[in-house]
């Protein structure tokens, strides 16, 4: 078996051998079958990751200046950025029967993630964090006031992942890298190959520091394996729907750093302005990209598009021309692979508004001619409905976007990201507002899906909430 098969997993400092029973995860079918190989996680065996993990950290990745692991995470990322190199060609040719997802939006999702950790972005966010990356090395003075201080990032930060959106891990695999801390990550079973062959790479270039890391996979709700793990972290971040999360944080310890990011909801406002006739088809393009990037499997992804009246084009004109925009881009980024249980809601849903259709000029649907690739709804009623993904979207008329705050009020617990076609003053205007009810981030249209590095995840910082400060205060002797 491991002689056909990948590893799902990444301990530098054991030998497969050494490893015992694996676990066997398949992806695709027929001649398009991916196996992949994880080892059986006993308590034992955990145990023995955990204390390399802590012995590497404390030997290597502690002792490290921060500037220097910056430039291997570079030189790790610039080899991703070469299309010929061995670990990005495997990335992409199994990638796409992992997750489903098609080839081109792989590609699309490789090219994105490398440039955005490049060394540059990354001392930006730790100025942007910090103010002075420094801190992470040495005491130095406090900027505003007398004294001197030093950040310390945790001794062991355990990473759960989710496998919607490829790319979490390696993310995570950077952050803890920057903060000195050795990772533990629990890849998904959706999805656990990026995160290691990144891991890979950075044993490339510095071995030593890729002991501090380690990904591996166990099933989920495993009470022995998780009390051990979360134990013995300093930190615990993890991604997933509101079940999943609420299960990790039963067997947390209350003094261990907890961080979450659970399910959440966006969508995207278009004024009036933007529906001129020489700027509405760019703005319909804008909206295309946002409702089919990573198939709509994200929390970033649009479920609804709030469309206001008395422009040159009215928001039912405009779902039909989203609908053209959202299969020139199915066109050169086809949807991917979906589950026959997907398809058929898509197909139900499809059905409902047909039928409403012939009896209410306040519905239009639109469809892919092939398949149920994208799904286009017009719908005079204006209420917040989920979509059921899979590049499936509503538009909704307003007659003022001022009435989208009204709308969104039911579901502002679980806001992430709005985005809006809005001049400068009225684009400002409706961040206060959505800022209030809870979103974190609000962006131009056609945006949606590609947050910068320095983005407030959730409200959050990326590294800082995981740092701890010590002070040394100065004062007359």
């Amino acid at each position: 078996m491991r002689e056909t098969s990948i590893p799902a997993f990444f301990l530098p400092e054991v030998a497969e051998a050494d490893l015992g029973e694996f676990t066997t995860l398949e992806f695709g079918q027929g001649q398009n079958t991916v196996r992949m190989h994880s080892p059986l996680l006993t308590p034992a065996l955990l145990s023995k990751i955990i204390a390399q993990l802590k012995e590497a950290r404390e030997e290597y990745l502690a002792k490290l200046p921060v500037y220097e692991i910056i430039e291997t995470i570079d030189k790790a990322v610039a080899l991703w950025r070469d299309p010929d190199y061995p670990l990005r060609r495997k990335a992409e040719a199994l990638l796409p029967l992992i997750t489903g997802y098609s080839s081109e939006m792989i590609t699309q999702t490789l090219d994105e993630i490398v440039l955005m950790l490049r060394g540059e972005d990354l001392k930006l966010l730790l100025e942007e964090e910090l103010g002075d990356p420094l801190f992470l090395d040495q005491f130095r003075p406090r900027p505003k006031s007398t004294g001197m201080c030093k950040v310390y990032g945790p001794r062991l930060t355990t990473a759960v992942f989710a496998g919607n959106v490829p790319g979490l891990p390696v993310a995570n695999i950077v952050y803890a890298l920057l903060m000195k801390s050795a990772i533990l990550g629990k890849s998904s079973s959706e999805e656990p190959l990026f995160g290691v062959l990144f891991a890979q790479t950075l044993a490339e270039i510095d071995p030593e520091l890729a002991r501090s890391v380690a990904m591996v996979c166990w099933k989920g709700g495993d009470v022995e394996i998780e009390h051990l793990a979360f134990g013995s972290s300093d930190a615990v971040v993890v991604y997933g729907g509101e079940h999943s999360v609420n299960e990790v944080r039963k067997r947390v310890p209350f003094r261990t750093r907890f961080i979450a990011y659970g399910h959440k909801l966006s969508f995207g406002v278009i004024g009036r302005e933007h529906l001129a006739a020489d700027r509405v088809r760019q703005t319909a393009a804008w909206a295309a990209v946002d409702a089919s990037v990573f198939d709509q499997q994200g929390c970033l992804s649009p479920h609804v598009f709030y469309v206001e009246e008395g422009g040159q084009t009215t928001p039912k004109e405009f779902a039909r021309l989203l609908a053209s925009e959202m299969e020139a881009f199915n066109q050169k980024i086809p949807r991917g692979r979906i589950s026959p249980d997907e398809s058929a809601h898509i197909n139900q849903l499809r059905g409902s508004y047909e039928f409403r259709e012939f009896e209410d000029q306040g519905v239009a649907l639109h469809a892919s001619s092939r398949g149920t690739d994208w799904t286009v709804i017009y719908e005079r009623d204006p209420a917040f409905v989920p979509s059921c993904l899979n590049r499936t979207i509503r538009i909704k008329p307003v007659k003022d976007v001022s009435e989208v705050v009204g709308l969104i009020e039911p579901i502002k617990g679980y806001l992430q990201t709005v985005g809006a076609a809005l001049p400068q003053e009225r684009f400002l205007s409706l961040a206060n507002k959505m800022g209030q009810l809870g979103a974190d981030r609000i962006c131009p249209l056609g945006k949606m899906t590609a947050p910068s590095l320095t983005w407030h995840h959730d409200g959050r910082f990326n590294i800082l909430d995981l740092l701890r400060w010590t002070d040394i205060e100065q004062g007359s002797t």
